[in-house]
């Protein structure tokens, strides 16, 4: 569409510049917003029994959720949380998942929802002075992830500023770079798989 692609401008010296086309968008109704959405393909990764409170998790998940794969996992490298590198490893781990099964790469992926819920604490005894003593509880947390393709037209289309619609438009150019050498690189494995096995059945024909 139009309003997703900008107008190369080229000066006399020879130097590109990317212009979007000027004027205000209408406002997207939201069930058009929502059906876009529902036909986007979403990853779900989790992990129980953290030994963690739910509200220090619930800061971290609030703190990544809106940010690409790519910025969040950027984001957590210099965070001081202490469970900052979990969260961390939970986005890789569902990432993969999603490369494994479709080959979207993290550049395509956003985070859609992260939060964490109270688990089963673990029961322990609190001796206290006089003989007396009390039942104190660790408290365990589970936290579940969900990552989701991004639409990108539709990011462009809802940015505010030209600086984050072109923001956006390179993400895309970058996402639909890697998804296309990605796919290449699985064509020639295949390629080469065939071919060994065409050369183990010309081999098993010879001996026998």
């Amino acid at each position: 569409p139009f309003w997703t692609k900008p107008q190369i401008i080229r000066t006399d010296d020879g130097r590109n510049f990317m212009l979007f086309r000027e004027g205000y968008h209408p406002k997207l109704k939201p069930g058009l917003v929502r059906r876009r959405i529902e036909k986007l393909r979403t990853y779900e990764g989790k992990e129980r029994d953290l030994r963690h409170s739910k509200w220090k998790l619930n800061l971290i998940c609030k703190f990544v959720t809106g940010y690409t794969v790519e910025d969040a996992l950027q984001q957590l490298k210099y965070s001081k949380k202490a469970y900052a590198p979990v969260i961390s490893k939970i986005i890789t781990e569902t990432a993969k998942k999603a490369n494994d099964r479709h080959g979207v790469q993290p550049s395509q992926l956003e985070i859609a929802e992260c939060f964490a819920t109270r688990g089963r604490p673990v029961k322990a005894i609190n001796i206290m002075a006089k003989g007396r003593f009390g039942r104190m509880e660790h408290p365990r947390s589970h936290v579940r992830l969900v990552l989701r393709e991004i639409d990108f037209q539709l990011k462009i289309y809802q940015a505010y500023s030209k600086k984050e619609k072109l923001r956006w438009y390179k993400m895309q150019e970058r996402a639909t770079e890697e998804a296309r050498q990605v796919a290449e690189e699985k064509a020639e494995e295949k390629a080469l798989e065939l071919e060994d096995k065409r050369r183990m059945e010309e081999i098993r024909k010879r001996e026998s």
